[in-house]
């Protein structure tokens, strides 16, 4: 399988199963993405939150927690590049919340099929505003995939805005794709295209 292919299935384990022996202390970078991960893990260990009738709120739960420690806005003008600056804040307020549920709907899916990959917590390197966690999941047929987060200072908190699998960005994997469908057609294609996916459910 490419590693195009891969890349939201392992930055979907990652985020399910990452940082569960960190030994960082609180309130650094890897603790805060520890947080996280653990929250996820816990409604996913729900019993009450299994049965498919629950799905609606299992997955609801479950955004709730990421969108606690990733900074979509961030992560949103970055994958827009240039064509951030040329949106209005209403644009802005829109493109943000139906860039934040494709990405969580892409990935619910495959967080509900974690079969218990391991993680090791790797280096931890803070740069002023910004730090980098890097991480090595081992899969289930023994390779291994290097990842890291990418995180900066909002306030006085940490939140990611950039997950790297194996050298490539999802923020820049995102930020070709739409930029390709604005050069082809426009930016309201794309923002209809997004719509579309969120009325999917």
């Amino acid at each position: 399988m490419s590693l195009k292919k891969r890349l939201p299935l392992l930055i979907a384990f990652l985020i399910a199963c990452a940082f569960l022996a960190s030994p960082a202390r609180a309130g650094e970078p890897s603790e805060v993405v520890r947080k996280g991960i653990h929250g996820v893990l816990e409604i996913l260990g729900q019993p009450d939150l299994k049965s498919p009738e629950k799905k609606a709120e299992r997955r609801n739960r479950m955004r709730k927690v990421i969108h606690r420690y990733f900074d979509f806005e961030e992560m949103s003008r970055r994958s827009l590049a240039r064509a951030w600056r040329k949106r209005t804040p209403k644009e802005k307020a829109e493109f943000i919340e139906l860039f934040s549920y494709f990405m969580e709907r892409n990935y619910a899916g495959t967080l509900e099929s974690y079969t218990n990959e391991k993680v090791v917590l790797g280096k931890e390197t803070i740069d002023e505003e910004f730090a980098k966690v890097n991480t090595v999941i081992i899969t289930t047929d023994k390779k291994e995939v290097d990842i890291f987060y990418r995180l900066h200072k909002v306030g006085d908190e940490w939140r990611v805005y950039d997950v790297v699998v194996e050298g490539v960005s999802l923020v820049k994997n995102y930020r070709d794709q739409f930029r390709s469908i604005i050069r082809r057609t426009s930016y309201a294609n794309l923002v209809k295209i997004l719509r579309a996916k969120r009325d999917e459910g």
